[in-house]
């Protein structure tokens, strides 16, 4: 067997430490006279619901009474709650199923996916190598036997380097493409299922992977939780369970009584973080789930949509909450911040002589304000901030050539501001970024208007005083960040992108001299959508992006971070993007791959590596 390198060691001794609250230990065994209530009342009770410092879930209680459940909470000792939320929620590891416990020296509690281990030396949750823990304790025949899954292989990899090591079991995964791309689809593969232990078996009906902390399945007959051909995950905390190897004491319910009979309020999400936010634009309707846990996984604390009114609105009056009430739960849920940039009004809003082949604004600010001021209504505290449209100096984004106009634009935000403070008073309001060009005039019809001018057009027109931030889109095209005009850096350079500012990154420095002309040093700027396509082969208006290498967008979106922390007067920065690869069109028409730190297939691109690395 190869010996672990994962942080996580295999666990052996066992030492169980039970809650701290004697009370907590009561379990539905426990004897109450006639008449008294235990836990939530009856009638309506939720599955589950906040407590001091965490949250209670019953939903893996089995047959028990309902009411009982399990805690998952923050302490002096162990985050776990604060780490829950981190990694993903119930969507990326399920919920638990098993108090919190001390196993082999570690604080440990079981959730389905996975069983968390905190490490006090680095202040996080690792998972356990559940699977090798089987093969620790003669487990393995169980495993083969109850669960279709091979016992551990014999490698020979003595003197091989770590990553000779990675390489050769990732090679087991070569044959099984479906199998391969559910492995590398989790975000951080690695920590998130450990190592490959043996090759996949087809055991006829359904071929199995066993790696260190995962069983995936690919079947190959239709079966009640699955498609003949779908890749599932085995959960590997049910699994651990189920064969025994969590102390049974660990496993007893927990009375809820023991947390007091009101329920509290946990904040959706938190405040706002004080210092720098790290955010990233994500496809909410791409498989939200992992879109969301590979934002956790990558240390940021920012999720981005994009709303698009004219899909959510389509018929006045009647807004499709389903849509966007599972993005808001998911990403609340998961302890983070959201921003909505609400963009393109629906055809019923538009005035008549509006080129309808382009989005662009309504003819009534009103009609906007009324749709924004019933989002800050309904979504009050979960949603954090508002960006109010998007590169609206740009034809295609404002009606078409030659209607953008900076007066109508702070009329529309003025409307939008009085309606989300109404709504939402804790709601930050921010000003729709321009797109980073110069003024753009082909045969009479202006496409984009200079974003600086356009900026300095918005405080002309009346902004100041209708904003929390500012938003802004520093693209660096194919120059590295520290660069500007006059000071280029040594690059293989096909494309010509060194003349005007709006081609650099550190441009929002001058948008920042404009707020300072203008009294507003004290508000900061939200790069609302930044980036560096990087392809080999881009559509002809991106050009660009054959100059920057895989390695250069990791590099330059780091040292970006790195800048922006520095100036002191950035609040949240959000990465274009994460998850749009996989939705792209054939030719990239729009470079959402090229900008992309995914592949399509899900597995990360270096910036995405570099990002998570990078300290926070």
């Amino acid at each position: 067997m190869l010996a672990v390198r994962l942080l996580l060691t295999g666990l052996c001794a066992l030492t169980l430490v039970l809650a701290a609250n004697p009370a907590a230990l009561a379990g539905p065994d426990r004897q109450a006279p006639a008449g008294t209530a235990v836990g939530p009342p009856a009638a309506a009770a939720p599955e589950d619901w906040d407590i001091p410092g965490g949250h209670f879930f019953t939903q893996a209680r089995g047959s028990a009474a309902p009411g009982y459940g399990y805690s998952v909470t923050d302490d002096p000792v162990a985050p776990f709650w604060s780490e829950f939320r981190r990694l993903g929620g119930v969507q990326a590891v399920g919920y638990p199923v098993s108090r919190r416990f001390v196993w082999n020296g570690f604080v440990v509690q079981a959730f389905q996916k996975a069983i968390f281990q905190w490490r006090p030396e680095v202040g996080r949750v690792y998972f356990v190598n559940v699977f090798d823990e089987f093969t620790n304790l003669g487990k393995d025949g169980w495993l083969e036997v109850v669960r279709s899954t091979p016992r551990p292989a014999q490698f020979n990899e003595q003197g091989l380097s770590w990553d000779q090591i990675i390489a050769g079991r990732l090679r087991l995964l070569d044959d099984y493409p479906a199998i391969r791309a559910a492995y590398f689809g989790v975000g951080d593969w690695l920590n998130l299922n450990g190592l490959p232990m043996a090759p996949v078996k087809d055991y006829g009906n359904v071929r199995v992977l066993r790696a260190q902390r995962v069983i995936i399945q690919q079947w190959l007959v239709d079966v009640p939780w699955a498609r003949a051909g779908q890749v599932v995950f085995a959960n590997a905390g049910d699994v651990a369970k189920e064969a025994g190897i969590i102390p049974q004491a660990a496993i007893q319910l927990e009375d809820p009584a023991a947390y007091g009979t009101a329920p509290v309020t946990n904040p959706p999400g938190g405040p706002p973080p004080s210092g720098l936010g790290y955010g990233m634009q994500i496809d909410p309707f791409n498989d939200l789930g992992r879109a969301i846990g590979l934002v956790q996984q990558a240390g940021f604390n920012w999720v981005k949509v994009q709303v698009r009114w004219e899909d959510i609105e389509p018929v006045r009056g009647q807004i499709a909450w389903d849509k966007l009430d599972p993005v808001v739960g998911a990403v609340n849920g998961a302890g983070l911040n959201l921003l909505f940039s609400v963009v393109t009004a629906p055809r019923w809003a538009r005035p008549a002589d509006t080129d309808f082949s382009v989005p662009g604004p309504p003819a009534n600010p009103q009609d906007y304000a009324n749709f924004v001021g019933a989002l800050a209504s309904r979504y009050r505290g979960k949603v954090k901030a508002y960006e109010i449209w998007n590169e609206q100096n740009l034809w295609y984004e404002w009606g078409g050539a030659g209607r953008q106009n900076a007066g109508q634009y702070v009329a529309l935000l003025r409307a939008a501001y009085g309606a989300i403070k109404a709504a939402d008073p804790s709601a930050l309001v921010i000003t729709g970024a321009p797109t980073p060009a110069g003024t753009v005039n082909i045969n009479g019809q202006l496409l984009a208007i200079d974003d600086l001018d356009y900026f300095r057009q918005m405080y002309a027109a009346g902004m100041k005083g209708y904003f929390d931030g500012v938003g802004v889109h520093p693209s660096g095209y194919n120059n590295p960040p520290d660069d500007f005009v006059g000071q280029i850096s040594p690059k293989p350079r096909t494309w010509n992108g060194t003349s005007h500012p709006s081609f650099f990154f550190r441009r929002f420095e001058q948008y920042y001299q404009v707020m300072v002309e203008n009294g507003d040093a004290d508000k900061k700027l939200w790069f609302t959508e930044f980036g560096w396509a990087s392809s080999p082969n881009p559509y002809p208006e991106y050009a660009y992006a054959r100059d920057n290498s895989e390695q250069d967008q990791a590099n330059y979106l780091v040292r970006a971070f790195q800048i922006g922390r520095e100036k002191g007067y950035v609040a949240v920065m959000f990465v274009w993007n994460l998850n749009f690869a996989s939705s792209a069109d054939p030719q990239d028409r729009y470079a959402k791959r090229a900008f992309s730190i995914l592949n399509p297939d899900w597995t990360p691109r270096p910036a995405y590596l570099a990002l998570a690395a990078m300290p926070k």
